[in-house]
């Protein structure tokens, strides 16, 4: 009797652990394939920016700026064949300060982004004009325009005393979608393209050569030749995952094709 009892007693025990253990193993299991699967579909989202449940094209967003989100810049110019916006040329470009150029023309062009939000091209070239004795450039653009300021054989107040009077240069106003920002960020290249075209320049970037070369960021000018404390474009270009090295190839491309 004693043995039945026990033997009895071992098999309630054996069921009793494969109740407790089994659903506990089966939970586990079931948080972790959520996980799993939640880490692949991330993965997918990272690698992929056409991922298939958004309702959002990420041509279409206008923020949080996260780059992994956005096409390759250039890819989308050339794929989408964007040409450069119309040329404008201000009624106001002779009214400013004539200031000759050390070697009698520019030997590069700098680029800058205008480094605050939610002004048009319009208000920056209006609030340009109205504090032109502060600083001045040669042109804005924005995805619809490029708007020459100044006159190309002058130099302008943009990028500090050092640098001033061998430039020319170029600001880019802030954009809210991709697609705007591809086409801004074409004007600029190819006004820059265009511009060291004329005077027989060859590209080249001076961010990567201590600040020599006929293309130079305002972040590069700071670095290197100083009496500025300006890092454009570098963080608003970097919105869109773009940067110095991709708009130089942006430059090259447009200088190839003159």
């Amino acid at each position: 009797m004693l043995k039945i009892i026990s033997i009895f007693s071992t098999f309630v025990t054996f069921v009793l652990a494969s109740v407790v253990v089994t659903p506990a193993v089966y939970a586990e299991r079931s948080l972790l394939r959520p996980n799993e699967t939640e880490s692949s579909s991330n993965a997918l989202t990272r690698n992929n920016p056409f991922t298939p449940n958004e309702t959002t094209s990420p041509l279409q967003r206008t923020g949080p700026f996260d780059h992994m989100n956005y096409p390759n810049v250039n890819r989308y110019i050339i794929d989408n064949h964007i040409k450069h916006s119309k040329i404008v040329k201000d009624s106001r470009i002779d009214t400013l300060p004539k200031l000759q150029y050390k070697y009698g023309t520019y030997i590069g062009v700098i680029i800058h982004e205008v480094g605050q939000d939610h002004r048009t091209l319009q208000q920056w070239v209006d609030r340009m004009y109205a504090t032109y004795n502060t600083a001045f450039v040669h042109a804005f653009v924005d995805q619809n325009e490029i708007r020459l300021t100044a006159p190309a054989e002058y130099y302008v107040w943009g990028a500090g005393k050092q640098a001033n009077p061998y430039f020319y240069q170029i600001e880019v106003v802030r954009t809210y979608q991709f697609i705007d920002f591809a086409k801004s960020v074409n004007n600029q290249a190819w006004l820059t393209a265009y511009m060291l075209k004329q005077k027989g320049l060859e590209p080249s970037l001076a961010d990567d050569n201590e600040g020599v070369g006929t293309v130079i960021s305002h972040d590069a000018v700071r670095k290197y030749w100083g009496g500025t404390t300006h890092v454009d474009p570098i963080e608003y270009y970097a919105r869109w995952g773009y940067d110095m090295h991709q708009f130089f190839e942006l430059v090259q491309y447009h200088y190839n094709q003159m």
